[in-house]
């Protein structure tokens, strides 16, 4: 589904989504592309392409002019973190490791295959959020998400409040094939309890991967310290040998694992 392929003259091809739909037409160097957002929250696991089809339907066309033969979509993240806002609230104890499976909408690009963006779109519509406070803030993108935790040490879980509806777009989620799905491991080092109500995923580091038509990211590894700082780091190792297609910038590491520092623990944790 992300590989590039020379496609034919003059005919339509489509991407199945998830519920979302990209469409891409080539005549000569002159490309005609639409996408169509689908709602993350109303997610219908079907996922192919690209596959011709007569056309686009009411989708807007917008158009690029290129040199190139050979195209592909590529996901990529978002140009902006990801805030999950977590709609069932998780109490990490002193000395507990939470793991959190999640998956990510991609920022889809139409590329050729020298690198050319032809056009680009956010999967699924994501509400703007501010994280942080006004100086040491980011605008993200907001998934509201009932997350289920994998836990080593002790834990406790509020009870949900609102329904099974989280809970049954995060089982959803695994089935689709256009998300990257990634863990998300918090390790409490601290005396004191950490109520989770935000988890920020900045995604400047990782890297993409395929295996059997799913996505995959670097697993986030978010530590606190006991003097209430925050150490974030990416684990790459448990996909090593997988397909990689989205590269990480590897570059300026310490400042963005350490700049946000206490007002950014106090932000994902609600202190």
């Amino acid at each position: 589904m992300w590989n590039y392929f020379a496609p034919q003259e003059i005919t339509w091809y489509q991407w199945r989504l998830d519920g979302g739909r990209a469409f891409l037409r080539k005549n000569g160097e002159e490309w005609r592309l639409a996408f169509v957002s689908g709602s993350f929250m109303e997610l219908v696991p079907d996922a192919g392409g690209p596959e011709p089809v007569e056309h686009p339907g009411t989708a807007a066309v917008s158009f690029a002019v290129g040199k190139g033969k050979r195209v592909a979509l590529r996901p990529h993240y978002a140009n902006k973190p990801y805030l999950i806002t977590v709609r069932n609230e998780v109490r990490l104890l002193p000395g507990a490791e939470a793991r959190f499976t999640v998956a990510l909408p991609p920022l889809l690009r139409f590329e050729l295959e020298d690198g050319t963006v032809l056009a680009e779109k956010q999967l699924f519509n994501l509400s703007p959020t501010w994280f942080g406070d006004k100086d040491a803030g980011n605008l993200c993108l907001s998934l509201p998400l009932m997350l289920d935790p994998q836990c080593k040490g002790e834990i406790r879980t509020v009870e949900e409040t609102d329904g099974n509806t989280g809970v049954d777009t995060l089982s959803r989620t695994a089935e689709c094939k256009s998300l990257i799905h990634c863990d998300l491991v918090v390790r409490n080092s601290t005396k004191n309890e950490l109520d989770l109500k935000r988890l920020a995923i900045f995604t400047d580091l990782m890297n993409i991967y395929e295996e059997d038509g799913f996505l995959n990211g670097d697993t986030v590894l978010i530590d606190t310290t006991n003097d209430g700082g925050l150490r974030m780091s990416i684990d790459g190792g448990t996909h090593k040998n997988r397909k990689q297609i989205h590269t990480g910038n590897r570059s300026g590491i310490s400042e963005l694992l350490v700049r946000r520092g206490i007002k950014f623990l106090k932000a994902i944790t609600g202190i």
